[in-house]
């Protein structure tokens, strides 16, 4: 990230980790402590765990989730499945929440599944900290408009960088 970009980019406080409510989906315990732990260093004080897809949808319909962080999960209930599950709900409160999703797979048709199904950031096991700090940073202070369409429903895909965006389109006009 550029220095100028650096400059402009909107902090969290300590207070606004702590009023976060944070949902993580992870099937194997020592990951899903790693990333509690993590979350409980930056002050977040209301995190629900789930480690099957249908547990974090019934997690999700249940208590007050800012931001999810998703894993692969073994099938039935994939986490693509979940996210996809999520952008579609009739829920308007749910269709909107971030979802970082975590994965292994770093093939380019991997990632383009995983942005196509609607998630907002991915991180690439292994990761430290501070990359998934950056990302729950990203998507709290850079919210992107989710878009809905015949074929997609998800995070708008263009990215903005602090500058005004290029109106291209006729509906951006």
């Amino acid at each position: 990230m550029s220095q100028v970009a650096e400059n402009n980019r909107k902090t969290l406080s300590p207070e606004d980790y702590a009023q976060l409510g944070v949902l993580i989906v992870e099937d194997t315990l020592y990951m899903a402590n790693m990333l509690r732990g993590i979350l409980n260093g930056l002050g977040v004080r209301n995190i629900v765990s789930a480690r099957t897809g249908e547990d974090a949808l019934s997690a999700l319909m249940r208590g007050k989730v800012d931001l999810a962080i998703m894993d692969d999960l073994e099938p039935p209930l994939d986490g693509l499945s979940v996210v996809r599950a999520i952008r579609t709900t009739e829920e308007s409160n749910l269709n909107e929440i971030p979802v970082i999703f975590v994965t292994t797979r770093r093939e380019r048709a991997s990632i383009i599944e995983a942005r196509d199904a609607g998630v907002t950031e991915i991180l690439s096991k292994p990761f430290s900290a501070q990359q998934l700090i950056d990302r729950i940073d990203t998507v709290l202070t850079r919210p992107r408009a989710i878009v809905r369409s015949a074929v997609f429903t998800g995070p708008d895909r263009r990215r903005r960088d602090g500058k005004a965006p290029l109106k291209r389109r006729e509906s951006d006009r």
